[in-house]
């Protein structure tokens, strides 16, 4: 696992923007946390880097973890199903995979 100051140059702990993040209305809020802009700012790199979280998903599966070619066709969001099923670990383990691999996502300036 990365330790949370690895969560690209990010003030805030991984635990706080992923909640954060998955929480859809635009006022959201922590008490002595991230102002709205802040908030807007990380929905919008995920929302910008998502094609290549799913690219980059699916290419580390084929090539690290052996799963079949079904997968790089499939128009299954991955990025979807790992917010569903790790609701609070989701961000940690995309990164974790992703900085692994060598490769990295795009940051998203204003």
């Amino acid at each position: 696992m990365l330790p949370d100051f690895m969560v690209p140059f990010k003030h805030y702990t991984e635990d706080v923007i992923s909640d954060t993040v998955n929480d859809n209305s635009e006022q959201a809020q922590i008490s002595d946390g991230p102002s709205t802009a802040t908030v807007r700012r990380w929905k919008r790199w995920i929302g910008l880097n998502t094609t290549d979280i799913e690219g980059q998903l699916k290419s580390i599966g084929y090539r690290e973890l052996g799963f079949s070619k079904e997968l790089l066709n499939s128009g299954d969001p991955l990025l979807l199903k790992l917010k569903s099923s790790i609701p609070h670990g989701w961000l940690r383990t995309i990164l974790c995979l992703i900085y692994n691999s060598g490769a990295s996502l795009v940051p998203v300036y204003t």
